[in-house]
């Protein structure tokens, strides 16, 4: 195990939770200045990036730091939405194991949820409960056995990047396009959820030693983390979920629907349990991430989304890479500290799952500012509001993505290919023709080029005036110099089978249109003879004035030959 222990370093190191409460250390708590004693004591004077990582010895000695959403000196509370005044990496306000009042005062007491499963009976002394003691977390007691149970609350003001946690609640009920047929959803109903497992497969020997939950109460937002430190614990903290699920509605997660909710209905099975979780309808964040999102960043993992969309970039994290390495490691030295990482992280995302569906309620109420948005965000914003079934939205925001192409286009700038072969795909299926042939010549004129050309925006030329406007010359021209970029480009890259079929569409659809050319011809002769006939034709002249027969010319003289051969062969 060293070895693994050697490679797992820079995730073992001590943050300032890391260390237990020293001897004598509410004895130094004592000594800080007013100020210190208020916000607690800070490296290098500037804010922590994050509650999770504040001090032990200052959470023992009872100090927190003040929420930056509470009420000011004058009693004015911040304006909804908006980002808070410190802490743009991290949270404003406090989370803790107490209760909301003493996440705001600072008492740092014990706190039980107000909604358990089933009541808990007092634990027992245990020489494991110190060292989890130092994690926050405790050994707790459930009628179907023991397992270690980590509570966190946070205030209703507090921010998770530039999103209070509160700010679900104004248009939670936009969650309902997920699920039209549904009842209506509410902020109390959304049980939102993370695993961490032993792997990345979904069989039988995948075990979910750490379940994270978060949901609202009434005044606060509560996470609980469920940890197994054998698998003989996995069937009481199964039991205690199962419980705790009755209350909900709804299941958030991000990648939950492929991968963390079957790992947890294999486990259900396996431990011979049949709890009634199918009811529970799923919002996978992940699916709207990636439609909003995909093609303007390089990844769209919940940390990078956070970082980009939601104002929070973690320090210190732990990858959920390493989590089921640190696990083998905890059960193999004994050791909770190596633990911290992959609770911290497990926490955090519970909390973006919040922050992040106030975001996706937002677009989907039409709330978020559009400003700072690119022609391509918006037309990504809008195609996905248009499969949400929100009309009149997605048509005012592709409308102002199309001006925005607009403008970029009147300036000079380049814009992606891929990007006006999009709006143009939109426009022609809308049946706005002239914007999207608009949008068509505009990719042909900046190609540069004649390799780089789109053959893309010349079939669809070719297409629009051979059905759409009857001129089969201009679709022959363009069909053409479509064929003749794929031979250009051919010379260029390797010959693939894919430009060979292309190459034969394109052929084909040359000979089409010749064959269309010289039938329009030839209809226009037919229709030419037809008039001609309808004309009334002159009255014929008598017999007697008939114009006589030309005489035949003179007579073929005798020397005359068919060919040269009959010459030479002629004895004359």
């Amino acid at each position: 195990m060293s070895g693994l222990r050697d490679r797992l370093a820079r995730h073992l190191k001590p943050g300032k939770t890391a260390a237990a409460p020293e001897a004598g250390a509410e004895q130094r708590q004592a000594e800080l200045t007013p100020e210190q004693a208020q916000h607690g004591p800070a490296e290098g004077g500037g804010p922590a990036a994050c509650p999770l990582s504040e001090s032990a010895a200052g959470a023992v000695a009872g100090t927190t730091r003040e929420p930056a959403g509470a009420p000011d000196a004058a009693g004015n509370a911040p304006a909804e939405g908006s980002a808070p005044a410190e802490g743009a990496h991290g949270y404003a306000g406090h989370a803790s194991g107490g209760s909301p009042a003493d996440a705001r005062s600072g008492s740092g007491q014990a706190d039980e949820p107000a909604a358990s499963a089933a009541p808990a009976a007092p634990a027992p002394a245990h020489p494991e409960a110190a060292a989890w003691a130092k994690l926050d977390a405790e050994l707790y007691e459930f009628p179907a056995g023991s397992f270690v149970r980590r509570v966190r609350t946070y205030p209703m003001d507090a921010y998770h990047g530039r999103y209070r946690l509160d700010a679900l609640h104004e248009h939670v009920r936009e969650f309902g396009a997920f699920h039209p047929e549904a009842e209506p959803v509410h902020a109390e109903g959304l049980l939102f959820f993370d695993t961490e497992t032993t792997g990345l497969g979904v069989g039988a020997g995948n075990v979910a030693f750490l379940v994270g939950i978060g949901y609202y109460e009434t005044g606060r937002f509560v996470v609980e983390q469920l940890f197994i430190r054998h698998p003989a614990e996995e069937r009481a903290m199964l039991a205690y979920l199962e419980e705790k699920m009755k209350r909900f509605t709804h299941v958030v997660s991000y990648n939950g629907r492929t991968f963390d909710w079957p790992i947890l209905q294999n486990r259900f099975i396996l431990n011979r349990m049949r709890p009634d979780i199918d009811r529970l309808l799923h919002l996978d964040l992940l699916h709207p991430s990636r439609s909003l999102w995909k093609h303007s960043m390089p990844s769209v993992r919940l940390g990078k989304v956070e970082e980009a969309q939601l104002g929070y970039a973690r320090e210190d994290d732990v990858s959920g890479a390493f989590a089921p390495e640190l696990y083998v490691l905890y059960l193999a030295e004994g050791k909770t500290d190596v633990l911290r990482g992959v609770f911290v992280h497990n926490e955090r995302d519970i909390v973006s799952l919040a922050a992040l569906s106030a975001l996706i309620t937002r677009y989907l109420a039409d709330e978020e500012p559009l400003e700072p948005k690119s022609p391509g965000d918006l037309f990504r914003l809008g195609q996905w509001l248009l499969k949400m079934n929100r009309l009149p939205s997605a048509e005012k925001i592709l409308e102002l993505g199309f001006y925005r192409l607009q403008e970029q286009g009147e300036k000079g700038h380049t814009v992606s290919g891929d990007l006006l072969l999009r709006y143009a795909a939109y426009y022609k299926k809308a049946g706005v023709r002239d914007r999207a042939v608009e949008l068509w010549n505009r990719l042909i004129r900046q190609a540069g080029p004649a390799a780089a050309a789109p053959v893309e925006a010349y079939i669809e030329l070719a297409m629009h005036y051979e059905h759409g406007c009857k001129d089969y010359a201009l679709a022959l021209e363009l069909s053409r110099e479509a064929l003749d970029v794929l031979r250009q480009r051919r010379r260029l890259l390797r010959r693939s089978e894919k430009a060979a079929d292309e190459e034969r569409r394109i052929a084909h659809r040359i000979e089409r249109l010749q064959r269309k050319l010289r039938d329009c011809g030839k209809s226009v002769s037919e229709r030419k003879a037809s008039v001609k006939a309808a004309i009334p034709s002159r009255p014929p002249k008598p017999p007697g004035q008939a114009r006589s027969a030309k005489p035949s010319g003179k007579p073929r003289p005798a020397y005359a030959a068919d060919s040269l051969f009959d010459v030479a062969r002629n004895p004359g």
